[in-house]
């Protein structure tokens, strides 16, 4: 399937229409007015800010920036449970805390 991308002369003008400005975006996600316009230009990448444009749009993501946000990014490892119970041992016996390569889990 393909899937067209609106520009962000078209992202401003729906927006408007609705009286909505990136502004408001920016404000509600706790981030600044730039990022927001630049997800929307696509020079930078953020799911969260992606899905608040369309939102604001209603708009589903595939109609608003095509194929790019198809899937949630993954990120870094959510446990570090491990690593945190490490550290703080180490900082309350009073010792050097070991290099985080040294005793990685099993995965």
């Amino acid at each position: 399937m393909t899937y067209t991308t609106m520009s962000y002369e078209d992202i401003k003008k729906e927006l408007s229409n609705k009286d909505i400005q990136i502004e408001d975006i920016a404000k509600a996600k706790r981030v600044s007015n730039s990022h927001v316009a630049n997800v929307a230009k696509g020079v930078v990448q953020s799911f969260v800010i992606a899905e608040a444009i369309c939102l604001a749009l209603n708009k589903k993501r595939t109609e608003v920036f095509g194929d790019k946000y198809l899937t949630k990014p993954k990120r870094g490892p959510k446990d570090r449970s491990h690593r945190r119970s490490e550290v703080i041992k180490a900082i309350q016996a009073g010792k050097p805390v070991p290099d985080p390569s040294m005793n990685l889990p099993a995965n």
